[in-house]
Parts: structure tokens; sequence; C-alpha cells
């Protein structure tokens, strides 16, 4: 019997101590692997105010954008016309550009830039629109 009891002793103590390091252990290793890029989310794009009056300007806020590559911004306006600019390398990740709509419609913001294994074709980060009224 004293036995017993001393497995269940030994048991109680063991399972408090087990926790404690399981939490531990998460804690310290989390951080790390988001600091390495664990899991990354996609490269998001949104559009403040929208919708927005003709003319207002607004901003076109893109995050999440890699930071070793050239970035271009093209913008597609309601009729279908589509112009591009470059804009770079994004050492933040992030860009916040100040636009404006010159006529009603949905106008639409996308994000591309060269692929890692072919610089000669492009992938698209992020895209958002905008209706101007």
């Amino acid at each position: 019997m004293k036995q017993l009891i001393k497995k269940r002793d030994l048991l109680k103590q063991f399972i408090p101590v087990a926790v404690i390091a399981t939490v531990a252990a998460v804690l310290l290793v989390a951080p790390a692997v988001a600091a390495k890029g664990g899991h990354s989310a996609d490269p998001s794009c949104s559009i403040s105010p929208n919708p927005a009056t003709v003319g207002q300007v607004y901003i076109v806020s893109a995050v999440g954008l890699p930071t070793s590559t050239a970035i271009n911004l093209w913008v597609t306006d309601p009729n279908g016309n589509t112009s591009g600019s470059p804009l770079g390398s994004a050492p933040t990740s992030t860009f916040n550009l100040n636009e404006s709509s010159s006529f009603a419609g949905t106008w639409t913001y996308t994000f591309s830039g060269p692929t890692k294994n072919n610089p000669n074709t492009t992938v698209v980060y992020a895209t958002c629109s905008v209706d101007a009224y």
C-alpha cells in the first residue's frame, strides 16, 4: 500500500511540472517560428475610404509584399484601361499611396512583381478596388 501512495504522489507532482514545461516551450518557440516566417500571410490590399467621391483622395494600402523585389502598381479604370507604374522595392513590405479617381466607376489597383524563378514573368501579389461615385 505504501508503494501505491508514493506512485500517486509522484504522479501528482509530475503533472503540474509537465504542464508548466509544455507551456514554457510553446511560449519560447512560437516567437522564434514567427520571426523566421513559420507561416506568412498572403499580401493584401485595402482602400480607405471606400467608396469615395470622384476627385476625393483615398489611401491604397498594400501589406505583406516581398521586400527583396521590384513592385509595380497597375491601375485599371472603369473603362478597362490599364496603366502601370514601377514603385521599386518595399523595405517594410508595405506601400501606402494617395490616389484619386477622375471619373465614376470601379477602379482596380494591382500590385505585382517578377516571379523568382523566371524574372521575365510577373506574379500578382494583391488586388483591391474602390468605387468612385
